[in-house]
C-alpha cells in the first residue's frame, strides 16, 4: 500500500456501523490499518460486526452502543473511545435513518422529526463531541454521509424529509470544514447513489419495477457494489485528502450527471 494510504496508528469511529455501507466502511479502514470503533444502537450487532472484522484483520476491533440522537449516549461514546485510545483521528458520520414511503401530504411530524433528528442532528451531535478530541490534538478527518438525493429530487421516491436532511449535511460539512480548518481538521461528505446493501435489496425485492426503472436513470448502467465504497472513505482518511476540505464526492455512477 502507498504509504499516504496507510492508517496504521490511526483511531477511527465509524456510526451506524453493524450493516450496510457503515460495515463496509469500517471494513476497509481496518484493513488500512486503523483501529476500528464501531457504533450503532444495536449492540449485539456490533459485537458480531467486530468479530468479523477482528478475524479478517488479526486486530482488536472496540465497539459501544451509541444513538445519535440522545446527546448523553453521543457523549458516553465518546468519553470511551477517550478513555479507551486516548485520541481520534477519523470520524465517518454514517448513522442515518433511510428513505421513506410515505408522500409529503401524508407524513406524520413524528416520522418528519425521526429522520431529521437522526440524520442530520446526530450528524452534529457526533461532531460536536467526537471532534473535541481532534480540536485539542490539532488534526483529524472528518467524513459525513451525504447522498446523490439531497442534491436532485429522484423519481419513484418519497424522500422529502430524507433529501432535506442530506442536502443540511452537505451545508454542515462545508461550514464545519471552514471553521475547525485552523485545527488542522479536514471535513468532506460522500454522497452515495444506489448501492446493493442488504437493506436496498430489501427494498426494490418490495417495489417490483423501482429497480429496473432506476437503471435506465443511471450512465453506467448498474447500481454500486458496496465493497468498492470504501476505499474512497480511506482517501478522505488518508494523508492523501490533506488539502481537501468542504467538499462532497458523489459517486453515483453517473445518475446527476443528467
Amino acid at each position: 500500500m502507498d504509504s499516504k494510504f496507510d492508517l496504521s496508528g490511526k483511531v477511527a469511529v465509524v456510526t451506524g456501523a453493524r450493516q450496510g455501507l457503515g460495515k463496509t466502511f469500517a471494513r476497509s479502514l481496518a484493513l488500512a490499518g486503523a483501529t476500528v470503533y464501531l457504533m450503532s444502537r444495536d449492540e449485539a450487532g456490533l459485537a458480531e460486526t467486530a468479530r468479523e472484522l477482528e478475524v479478517l484483520t488479526g486486530r482488536r476491533c472496540p465497539y459501544h452502543r451509541i444513538d445519535v440522537t440522545d446527546e448523553r449516549s453521543v457523549e458516553r461514546a465518546a468519553q470511551f473511545v477517550k478513555d479507551d485510545a486516548g485520541r481520534l483521528d477519523i470520524l465517518v458520520n454514517n448513522a442515518a435513518l433511510g428513505r421513506g414511503t410515505t408522500p409529503l401530504q401524508d407524513l406524520e411530524l413524528a416520522e418528519w422529526h425521526a429522520t431529521m433528528e437522526t440524520n442530520l442532528t446526530g450528524t452534529f451531535l457526533c461532531m460536536k463531541h467526537f471532534c473535541r478530541m481532534m480540536i485539542e490534538q490539532r488534526s483529524g478527518k472528518v467524513i459525513n454521509l451525504a447522498s446523490m438525493a439531497g442534491m436532485i429530487a429522484l423519481q419513484d421516491s418519497y424522500l422529502g424529509a430524507y433529501d432535506c436532511s442530506k442536502a443540511a449535511i452537505e451545508c454542515l460539512t462545508r461550514c464545519m470544514a471552514g471553521e475547525w480548518a485552523k485545527y488542522n481538521i479536514q471535513v468532506n461528505a460522500i454522497a452515495p447513489g444506489y448501492y446493493l446493501t442488504d437493506i436496498n435489496k430489501a427494498y426494490i425485492t418490495e417495489h417490483q419495477g423501482f429497480y429496473e426503472r432506476s437503471l435506465s436513470r443511471i450512465p453506467m448502467g448498474r447500481w454500486g457494489d458496496p465493497d468498492a465504497i470504501g476505499e474512497v472513505a480511506v482517501f478522505l482518511a488518508s494523508a492523501a485528502a490533506d488539502y481537501m476540505t468542504g467538499s462532497t464526492l458523489v459517486i453515483d455512477g453517473g445518475y446527476t450527471a443528467w
